[in-house]
């Protein structure tokens, strides 16, 4: 196995492994000990099913189930399918999923870890998607800014109709979202301590970060809105352009991600997703 860092500032590529075969404990201590570092990982070449997916996504914590039964692979509900793809009329998978800069998960008390992401089918064009470095935002704040955010609680809301910045594109998403208004929201610190490296990085999105705890909007609004546009300047972000049986995995607790579109409704995507559960961000 080689590990070879990607000429930016983060992300590697991981090669000469075949993610059908089960890992050894030094490739698997190895490749752990690169997630953190790098961020990003980016396997080539996977030509592998739902089954090998989970299996190896149970190395970086607990899988979850997300979404409707109807998006998930049958014999493997933790694996779930995003995509454009209709059958019979019928959407196959999640669309318009991931559309807004986000870290999976954040509106819970225990936020995604990692999440993996497969692709099984990709469109003529488009179909991106882009990483910001959470640890290098933060690392570039000027030091009257790190000080002023030092403390701060971001808000997080899982419902799009509660954030002005994001509209709902998803088919039949209005009434999705509305049954999760009742959802709580969920506050965590607007920097983050890495529970492994102990670097600290920005936590919030402008999909999920809809407020600052105990801050009039006034005064919360303009400095989030200065926060985001921080946090993808050009170079603190990837672009991935994606090729058929890449498996691309990231640390939610210090990256953000968004999905970038591009593509025809009639140009099928298929991606297979695992995540795995995190833990309380401090």
């Amino acid at each position: 196995m080689k590990i070879q860092k990607l000429p930016g500032l983060f992300g590697a590529e991981v090669s000469d492994i075949d993610l059908k075969d089960p890992l050894t404990a030094d490739d698997l201590a190895e490749l752990q000990a690169a997630f953190v570092e790098h961020q990003i990982l980016i396997f080539h070449n996977q030509q592998i099913e739902p089954k090998h997916q989970l299996a190896f996504s149970k190395h970086f914590g607990p899988v979850q189930k997300l979404y409707a039964e109807e998006h998930r692979i049958p014999d493997c509900p933790e694996v779930v399918v995003l995509s454009n793809e209709q059958v019979d009329g019928k959407h196959i998978g999640v669309v318009a999923a991931g559309d807004y800069w986000h870290s999976d998960l954040s509106p819970s008390k225990t936020p995604g870890l990692a999440t993996i992401l497969y692709g099984r089918i990709l469109p003529s064009q488009g179909g991106d998607t882009e990483f910001a470095d959470m640890f290098t935002a933060y690392d570039t704040l000027s030091d009257a800014m790190k000080e002023r955010i030092t403390t701060l609680r971001g808000i997080h809301c899982i419902s799009k109709l509660r954030n002005h910045r994001v509209e709902v594109t998803r088919p039949g998403g209005t009434a999705y979202y509305k049954k999760q208004n009742s959802i709580p929201d969920e506050c965590h610190p607007l920097v983050r301590t890495h529970p492994v490296s102990g670097r600290k990085g920005l936590y919030l999105s402008p999909r999920f970060t809809i407020g600052i705890e105990n801050m009039d909007d006034a005064e919360a609004q303009p400095l989030l809105d200065e926060l985001f546009a921080h946090q993808i300047k050009p170079e603190h972000v990837y672009l991935h352009k994606w090729q058929v049986d890449d498996l691309v995995m990231w640390d939610n607790r210090s990256v953000n991600h968004r999905a970038c579109g591009g593509y025809e409704m009639g140009d099928i995507r298929r991606i297979h997703r695992t995540s795995t559960l995190g833990d309380v961000p401090f």
